[in-house]
């Protein structure tokens, strides 16, 4: 029950704020150093003007901070997609033991909980990060941002579902509906994210 509890309260706080994804660091000249496999944000993406950071020093270094915490943010987004993926594909094979009689279903668990504490770590240094007033993020940068309405409380959802899910296990009920939802969100939550992370990184 507390495993359960602080994954509740890591995804409620990962859902407080809205994750944007830093590719490059910019400079102040308005575009971003272009790298191999992203596209460049501009001063403009991270809701900065160039008359902004000419009149007011802080927005300088506001924009440092920014640009730093997004690029940890990416990369702790790019980590957590591996242990999400394999705890999808941990789940198939659960589902297919559970099936058969099964009821061992901790490690499924154990990468669940390794999953949502990264993916709270990843969106807190997003929630963090500095935040000029008007922020509307476009183009890949706003999908990103749309995309995270939909993983964000799944990430809440699904872990719920599953909780439930498992205690019919240990109980040695019929799982019923339950599972086959728990596996369409957790579907829904793999593919949102993905194609979150995909959307700010090619």
């Amino acid at each position: 029950m507390v495993k359960n509890i602080a994954v509740v309260v890591c995804l409620l706080l990962a859902f407080s704020g809205r994750p944007l994804w830093a590719d490059e660091k910019p400079d102040t000249s308005g575009s971003a150093a272009t790298g191999s496999r992203t596209p460049a944000l501009s001063v403009e993406d991270l809701g900065f003007s160039k008359d902004d950071i000419q009149s007011d020093p802080q927005y300088q270094k506001d924009l440092q901070t920014r640009s730093d915490m997004l690029q940890i943010h990416q990369t702790l987004g790019l980590i957590t997609a591996v242990p999400m993926t394999a705890e999808y594909v941990l789940g198939l094979t659960t589902a297919g033991q559970v099936g058969n009689g099964s009821t061992n279903t901790d490690l499924h668990a154990a990468l669940g909980i390794t999953t949502a504490a990264l993916y709270t770590t990843t969106a807190l240094f997003a929630i963090l990060a500095p935040k000029p007033k008007g922020l509307k993020p476009s183009g890949n940068t706003g999908t990103h941002v749309d995309l995270a309405w939909i993983h964000a409380p799944l990430m809440i959802v699904v872990p719920l579902l599953g909780d439930m899910v498992n205690d019919q296990i240990q109980n040695h009920q019929p799982v019923g509906n339950l599972g086959t939802i728990h596996g369409i969100l957790a579907t829904a939550l793999l593919v949102s994210y993905l194609t979150s992370a995909t959307v700010m990184t090619f």
